[in-house]
């Protein structure tokens, strides 16, 4: 079997969550990594940190957790996560998502560069086009706000 981790996905009525899921063409505007009773997010005005994952729910009322394989065991990936947090914020790569172009920063993370980084089963080359949608797309066991 092979090894996952859990990602929770999130979304509000927000502005900002609006336009990027309007603009990545996904239902989520924002992941981050499940550890515990914490979560591990890239956000805009704190870069990588770890959340407790009911200020994450809090913030994200419409949520859903899943899993994504991992490319080697769990506690690599958990290693992967230690060594980003306190990383900057991608704000280049957002420009790089909506131009389609590869305007990602080494050292800094957009949310779901981040998951994509953790999880080391996407193609390093395009971690900085990955969106909320494709580590959904790329999930199994999903459960809705708590509901499976």
């Amino acid at each position: 079997m092979c090894p996952t981790i859990t990602v929770i996905f999130g979304k509000n009525h927000l502005p900002f969550s609006w336009l990027i899921r309007v603009f990545t063409w996904s239902r989520w505007s924002h992941c981050g990594v499940v550890v515990g009773d914490n979560v591990i997010e890239s956000t805009a005005m704190k870069g990588v940190v770890i959340t407790p994952l009911k200020e994450f729910i809090e913030r994200y009322n419409d949520h859903a957790f899943a899993t994504i394989p991992v490319k080697d065991s769990v506690n690599e990936a958990l290693d992967r996560a230690s060594n980003i947090i306190g990383d900057k914020y991608d704000f280049a790569a957002i420009f790089g998502i909506f131009f389609r172009t590869g305007w990602n920063q080494k050292g800094k993370w957009l949310c779901s560069e981040a998951v994509a980084h953790i999880a080391g089963t996407f193609r390093k080359d395009y971690v900085g086009r990955i969106t909320p949608e494709d580590i959904w797309r790329n999930s199994n066991d999903t459960v809705h706000n708590g509901i499976k």
